[in-house]
């Protein structure tokens, strides 16, 4: 924004009309929320014309409210959706497990912190890479690295399931969304609305 086009200048207006309008709404938790720590999470497949890279993003729900998001631009170019999808899910492992290793530290009573973190998202080659391990010709070039949330997988950390496209809050930090798809997700990514339904596990 330091030097804005007409269109990025009217962007940011529309971006201060919206959160103005929104000033008294807020973010709402509740008691009878989820316990168990969710993350959603997602990338875009429509790179940078620039360089390529995706945006990607992922929220972490507590309590029916998010206590942690985040949108950004992916620091490596993709090779696919899987790749782009693999990379956001080993983003939004590192930061589960941060959340999970302060709420043990914290102990707080009567809940088990230590169980693995549900993580959907709505990929499922990238899923199932992360779950089992597979090594294919799409993602043979993936840098090392991202491989780590297969580890966070295999020790308990994180937990990988499917969510719907169209339930996947997440979806609305990857790009630019119209009208309908805003007023869909957004319940449900401030506390107002319910979460996704979590699949017993991941389809095989």
């Amino acid at each position: 924004m330091s030097m804005p086009s007409r269109e990025a200048y009217d962007a940011a207006l529309h971006m201060i009309s919206y959160v103005y309008s929104q000033k008294d709404r807020g973010i709402r938790f509740n008691s009878k929320g989820n316990l168990d720590i969710l993350c959603l999470y997602d990338a875009s497949n429509k790179g940078d014309y620039g360089d390529s890279k995706v945006s990607a993003g992922h929220v972490v729900m507590l309590a029916g409210g998010p206590i942690s998001w985040s949108s950004k631009k992916a620091q490596h170019s993709g090779t696919s959706s899987s790749h782009n999808e693999y990379m956001a899910a080993f983003h939004a492992a590192k930061e589960v497990k941060w959340i999970r290793d302060l709420l043990m530290e914290l102990g707080l009573p009567m809940h088990d912190w230590s169980k693995p973190v549900i993580m959907l998202g709505d990929n499922d080659q990238a899923t199932r890479w992360a779950t089992h391990g597979m090594v294919t010709t799409a993602n043979k070039s993936v840098r090392m690295n991202y491989h780590w949330v297969q580890e966070a997988v295999r020790d308990g950390f994180v937990d990988m399931r499917r969510v719907p496209t169209a339930d996947n809050t997440s979806d609305i930090f990857t790009k630019t969304l119209g009208e309908t798809d805003i007023i869909r997700l957004r319940p449900g990514l401030t506390g107002y609305g319910p979460l996704p339904n979590i699949p017993d596990a991941m389809p095989t």
